[in-house]
This record gives structure tokens, C-alpha cells and sequence, in this order.
């Protein structure tokens, strides 16, 4: 199915972003359940918006008080910490950036995370403050040796965070992409044994509105490389929506 305007014309009010990004990471992680080896890997989806945080933060009540504990013979055990919080100290403005995620993690002690793919919000790539907050955790990932995908095929903003990604972790003469607001990317870190050298392998790909999503490498940290079929999941999404 070709690739849609998610935030213009008639898409955009027949399906909402909220939806549709959902919808995709859903049958994102199904697909990668279904392809990688069962016993060694498994994808799960991790989608937390800004926003929510935000509400969960403000409606926060400081009058709600704990059931007491009851001591022997029904007696009120003593409480032995305070049961309000005091005044802040200082309060600072946060950002809760939008994570639309699927982890895919080792099934072996500690679920060791080993690739991630990255669902890009318009929040992601609102302001410079986001912005900054998208490439500073995609750089941690990286520098921790786990492969990442982006996907961006937000319409409504033009900023390109492959491009600043390559100019943060990119050296002297970074390799940009074209400009062009909507891409698919992969990144997969890698140490050569042979010159000791470590590298990120990089695959960057435009998207186009009207062409179908172009498949992304995924390398997972130790494990295989898995071509992400990108135009399959993205249809099952569509469909499961009912659009």
C-alpha cells in the first residue's frame, strides 16, 4: 500500500496520528515475533507520550492520606514516616518527550536490550529542546552498542532528525540526506576486529507519499541483521484501523 499524508487531507481525519503510529507498532512487533528465532529474541512495544506524563504529574493530590497499619489486637501501629511530602524545594520546567518504541530484547537473564526501532511523533521534532532529547537517546543507544531504526513519516514537521543525528555523532564531514521531512534510517554499531576500529553502519532511505515504505536494515547487538519489512506492517496497520 503506498505510503500516506498522515497529517493533511482526508487521512488525517479518518485516522488519527495517535491511532495509526499505535497501529504500526503493534503489527511491527508482531511481525518481528513472527521472523526472528523464538527462543533467543522477542519484540515488545513501549509507547509513552509527553503529555500523559505531564497530566499524571499534575494531578498528582498531596491530601490523600495511607491507610493506617494495625498492630497486634487491632491496635494503630505508629507511623514512622511523614505522611505528607513538604513544599518543594525548587520547582524547574521538564520535558517528557513522546517514546513510541519497539524494544527487541534477548530471552536469557536480564532481557538485554538489543534493538530498537523508533516511531518519530511531531513532538519529536517540534522544537529544539525535543529534538535535542530524541538524538541524545538515540546516541545512547548507539554508544551502547544497540542497533536502531527511525521512522519518520511526519508531514507536518520539517525537521530531519536523521540529519541532526549525523551531525552530533557524524565527525568533521557528516553524511546528510538529502532534505526531505520523511525517511526511514537504520544504524548499526559495530567493532572491527581486524583494525579494532569501532563504526556505525548507516542505511538512510526517503520516504515519498504515494510510493511504498522502503525496507531498513535492523541489526540487533550480537545477533543477525533483519531486513524490517516496512511496506507489510505498514498495510497490516491500515487494515487493522479499518481505513
Amino acid at each position: 500500500m503506498p505510503l500516506r499524508d498522515h497529517f493533511h487531507g482526508e487521512t488525517e481525519i479518518e485516522l488519527p496520528w495517535p491511532t495509526m503510529t499505535q497501529a504500526w507498532a503493534v503489527s511491527l512487533m508482531g511481525w518481528l515475533n513472527r521472523t526472528l528465532p523464538k527462543g533467543q529474541f522477542q519484540a515488545l512495544t513501549d509507547i509513552r507520550l509527553g503529555s500523559q506524563v505531564e497530566a499524571d504529574v499534575a494531578e498528582y493530590r498531596r491530601d490523600e492520606l495511607p491507610d493506617p497499619d494495625y498492630g497486634p489486637n487491632g491496635s494503630v501501629a505508629t507511623l514512622t514516616s511523614a505522611v505528607v511530602a513538604p513544599p518543594a524545594v525548587l520547582t524547574i520546567a521538564a520535558l517528557f518527550a513522546d517514546d513510541i518504541e519497539i524494544e527487541i530484547r534477548e530471552r536469557r537473564a536480564g532481557r538485554p536490550l538489543v534493538g530498537v526501532i523508533e516511531l518519530v511523533s511531531p513532538a519529536n521534532k517540534d522544537r529544539a529542546t525535543e529534538r535535542d532529547s530524541f538524538i541524545s537517546k538515540t546516541t545512547t543507544y548507539l554508544h551502547r552498542g544497540i542497533g536502531v531504526v527511525i521512522i519518520d513519516i511526519v508531514t507536518a514537521r520539517h525537521a530531519n532528525l536523521h540529519n541532526e543525528l549525523m551531525e552530533a555523532i557524524g565527525g568533521e564531514n557528516p553524511q546528510l540526506m538529502p532534505d526531505t521531512p520523511i525517511y526511514v534510517s537504520g544504524y548499526r554499531p559495530v567493532h572491527r576486529r581486524g583494525t579494532h576500529a569501532n563504526e556505525i553502519e548507516v542505511w538512510p532511505y526517503a520516504a515519498v507519499v504515494g510510493q511504498p515504505v522502503p525496507p531498513v536494515p535492523l541489526g540487533l547487538r550480537g545477533g543477525p541483521v533483519v531486513l524490517l519489512d516496512l511496506e507489510a506492517t505498514y498495510t497490516a496497520a491500515i487494515d487493522a484501523t479499518g481505513l
